[in-house]
């Protein structure tokens, strides 16, 4: 895309600023593949090895091992214990790193380094002691899973400690703009969790045996973080620093305050349902948000880069960028998941009828509920990540106590009256009121008009969402076997998708820059570019 900065430059100045970008725009491209890629996987590989768990466990034994996930340090509520150290670390490496404080970037590498494993120990040995009883208040253990439970509680420990950990060394690979390695890294750990599950829940179908798996798993992840951390950070030395220290947990306490609303948008549906309805009903609130990861998954993808991008920008003073960022940002991350959650909607029913059997055909409903849930947040994402990369998170807080008060609120309510559709409903509400006070705290951070942003930003992505939905839906009105149902519909949708983004979701530049990709041809001078137009003869070979 032209540089807007560059408008009104000589043409030898404004090659020399594109040239200077291009490394940068390189690298937050790589960065958002990255993450992409890891994500996708993410996805996969969890919906490879839930059928082997929930198979070999049951729905009892896995609904207990799905309220244990809520405690995870990696989006449960043991991620609270980070202290928005991850963020603040990503943000700190990423500032120092920009302008090439060496000093800062090693104070700031030691003392989160440091703070992550205290803080890992401390979360471990809380959960080893007060993680059995604390089940038994939450949730009505049957007495046959007792002695199960108390193992699986222990290997969890054990993996809520390392993960604490695993995940000090991605947030300071993110600063170093290598996010690509810190999603390697995930991706390491999902795999080996994914694999050591589905075999231990296959051949023994004992929950505490699941979670010793699963706990080794992530050990050999971490090993493998801590080498690729030394290789990338290897021209510096680590050291602790207690300005540095307050400095993080300072930046640290505010995204800490934030944590536990994400933390209980994931968490809520299963513990509430879990406490009203018995651990067999939230298997089916695990199906429908397995689901639901994918348009989540694509979203958090798409969109992750921004958080060290706009911390560089931030750094080096160029608003004009996170306004660009922010609105072209915020289009990409629409077209990408707009889509994704309408396929998911509209074969949803096919799709857990391949994959789990049709005995949880029930979860069809509530997986429509959740990807609409994601796709009303968000027009908010790359904003919010913007803010939080530029060092201004406390803005959003307030918009997220006032959803996370509609969905808590409402979901003990709407699941008394209505079942375990109650807590998804309830989201749905929640994301209602609070994604567009969030876009608006967002824009107005940045001074980027509102009509601007809706305009150019969200509208835009819309086309696309409804061919590929409709699409889908013409397939699954026809009279056909699960199987072909899906495979037809999701490449039908697929071609809907395409259609919209190409006709109306991207700017001419940008198709001709795909294209050009594709099909190579002579380069586009710079006027050409900033026109919007095609070269001569570029039709052609269209």
């Amino acid at each position: 895309m032209a540089d807007p900065d560059a408008d009104g430059l000589g043409e030898d100045t404004a090659s020399a600023i594109d040239v200077e970008q291009r490394p940068f725009r390189r690298r937050v491209l790589i960065n958002t593949a990255a993450v992409g890629v890891a994500n996708g996987w993410a996805m996969l590989s969890t919906l490879l090895s839930l059928p082997f768990v929930l198979h070999g466990l049951g729905a009892t034994r896995f609904g207990v091992w799905a309220l244990l996930q809520t405690f995870s340090a990696v989006g449960g509520w043991f991620s609270l214990l980070d202290l928005g150290l991850s963020t603040a670390t990503t943000r700190q490496v990423a500032a120092h790193h920009a302008i090439d404080e060496r000093r800062g970037v090693s104070a700031t590498l030691g003392s989160s380094l440091a703070m992550f494993c205290g803080l890992g120990l401390v979360s471990g040995v809380a959960f080893g002691v007060l993680g059995s009883p604390l089940f038994s208040v939450l949730i009505d253990v049957p007495s046959t899973l007792v002695d199960e439970v108390r193992l699986a509680v222990l290997a969890f420990s054990v993996q809520v400690a390392l993960d604490l950990v695993c995940g000090g060394f991605q947030a300071a690979l993110d600063g170093f703009q290598r996010v690509d390695l810190s999603r390697a890294v995930d991706i390491v750990r999902r795999t080996l969790v994914a694999v050591a599950t589905a075999v231990a829940a296959t051949a023994s179908g004992d929950l505490g045996q699941v979670a010793v798996a699963s706990a080794a798993g992530v050990a050999i992840a971490a090993v493998f973080g801590l080498g690729l951390l030394i290789r990338t950070a290897r021209s510096f030395r680590p050291s602790l620093d207690k300005g540095e220290a307050r400095a993080l947990l300072a930046y640290g306490k505010t995204v800490a305050v934030l944590r536990p609303l994400g933390v209980l948008h994931r968490s809520i549906d299963r513990l509430i349902v879990g406490a009203i309805l018995g651990p067999a009903a939230v298997s089916l609130v695990e199906v429908a948000t397995q689901l639901q990861n994918g348009a989540d998954a694509v979203l958090s993808a798409t969109s992750y880069a921004v958080v060290p991008s706009a911390a560089r920008l931030e750094a080096h003073g160029e608003t004009s960028k996170l306004r660009e960022l922010t609105a072209t940002g915020t289009r990409y991350v629409l077209l990408a998941t707009w889509p994704v959650a309408a396929l998911t909607a509209v074969l949803s029913a096919p799709a857990i009828a391949v994959w789990v059997g049709k005995s949880y055909s029930a979860a069809a409903g509530l997986v429509v509920l959740a990807v609409v849930s994601v796709a009303l947040a968000a027009p908010a994402q790359v904003g919010s990540n913007m803010l939080l990369g530029t060092g201004r998170a406390g803005t959003i807080l307030k918009v997220a106590l006032i959803g996370i008060a509609i969905n808590a609120g409402l979901s003990v309510v709407l699941v008394n009256l209505v079942g375990t559709a109650g807590t998804f409903q309830a989201t749905v509400v929640s994301a209602l009121v609070s994604s567009p006070l969030l876009v608006n705290a967002a824009i107005d951070d940045i001074d980027l008009r509102a009509r601007t942003f809706w305009s150019e930003a969200v509208l835009p992505a819309v086309p696309a969402a409804l061919a590929a939905g409709a699409l889908a839906g013409l397939v699954v009105l026809a009279p056909l076997a699960p199987w072909p149902t899906l495979l037809a519909g999701g490449f039908a949708g697929s071609i809907g998708w395409l259609a919209g983004a190409i006709r109306f979701g991207l700017k001419p530049s940008e198709v001709f820059a795909v294209s050009r990709r594709l099909h190579p041809i002579r380069r586009p001078t710079r006027s050409e570019v900033r026109n919007d137009r095609r070269p001569p003869g570029a039709a052609s070979r269209g």
